[in-house]
């Protein structure tokens, strides 16, 4: 009896994929990433344990990741929900990186980053562990890989001109947004 039902469960899944992808198209409906054979899933919009049906129009197209962390949540609650879940995962025997994607640190910032598995050609050639690409200034031209190692912290003067820079931009973004807000009033009053 199991068996026949997962023979059935797979009939109705292969009846049903092609009529969601020709609706849907081959992307996550909640992240819009593409979807490979692998990675697709067939995700019920209203879940299944809150009244949800297994009709095809209660059906949307998912990649693994956001059906697992929707879990069973509702279409409203989901987006929230993927992204407060939604970060990079290493696998669990690889140590955590030290430094973050952005980071500012002293030789420049962190644009990158790249674990060097033992044992492989790249850890043999530039050091097991994590390798971490830097930008080394602000025209983007010039970059260096360095290693965990060899990254070094900011000073507190450069940390702290640092966060007066970004403070003065949010100030020019919030000019702008003001200045064009009084002109999108004064266009609708012409």
């Amino acid at each position: 009896m199991v068996k026949r039902r997962k023979r059935l469960y797979r009939k109705a899944r292969r009846d049903k994929l092609p009529r969601l992808i020709e609706k849907y198209g081959d992307r996550c409906f909640w992240c819009g990433h593409n979807l490979t054979p692998e990675t697709m899933t067939i995700d019920h919009y209203i879940p299944l344990s809150l009244d949800g049906s297994n009709k095809t129009d209660n059906l949307r197209l998912a990649c693994y990741g956001c059906n697992q962390k929707r879990g069973n949540a509702m279409p409203e609650e989901t987006p929230e929900i993927i992204a407060e879940k939604s970060c990079i995962r290493f696998p669990s025997h690889w140590p955590q990186p030290k430094y973050h994607f952005g980071q500012l640190v002293k030789q420049g910032r962190i644009i990158g980053i790249e674990y060097q598995a033992p044992g492989t050609r790249r850890a043999f050639d530039l050091g097991k562990g994590w390798i971490y690409a830097v930008l080394l200034d602000d025209l983007g031209y010039d970059t260096d890989q360095l290693k965990e190692s060899e990254i070094e912290l900011p000073s507190l003067e450069k940390l702290e001109n640092e966060i007066n820079y970004e403070k003065s931009l949010v100030e020019i973004h919030q000019n702008n947004k003001t200045v064009l807000t009084e002109q999108l009033e004064e266009s609708q009053h012409d």
